[in-house]
């Protein structure tokens, strides 16, 4: 995936860093670029739907959306491989998901990612483009 990167520079836990032309964009590929660290996502089958919401400020909405999703895979082993923004404004964020589900004989296992930090956490607007940093408890 061409829209984030890892951070190297963590010696005890994890990183990413996304951009996006857009914020709901952003939140998204941040989601997914979590969940690329954890397996190959292009493996999983969207089979379906998972909707997710979070109410808090900026950076932190992020973060809990993040986290959100982690829950959800740990509770269900539910992968996402595609977002969609279904609502999105100041301190709300509505997304839907569409994915699978994870098989430990069948996926890839990478990161096992605890939590998404508030630790250096980052949304911001450079330029044209919405930039984020994460960094994972792992």
């Amino acid at each position: 995936m061409s829209f984030y990167e890892t951070i190297d520079r963590i010696t005890a836990d994890a990183g990413i860093r996304v951009w996006a032309e857009d914020q709901g964009e952003l939140l998204c590929r941040a989601v997914l670029a979590t969940f690329s660290e954890i397996t190959n996502i292009e493996e999983i089958e969207p089979i379906e739907s998972r909707q997710i919401e979070v109410s808090s400020e900026l950076p932190f909405l992020l973060a809990d959306l993040i986290n959100r999703a982690l829950t959800v895979f740990e509770s269900e082993g539910f992968v996402p491989c595609r977002c969609h923004v279904l609502e999105l404004r100041d301190k709300y964020a509505r997304l839907e998901f569409l994915g699978g589900f994870y098989d430990p004989s069948v996926h890839e296992s990478k990161l096992l990612i605890k939590a998404a930090t508030y630790h250096d956490l980052k949304v911001e607007k450079v330029g044209d483009r919405w930039v984020a940093q994460v960094i994972f408890d792992i």
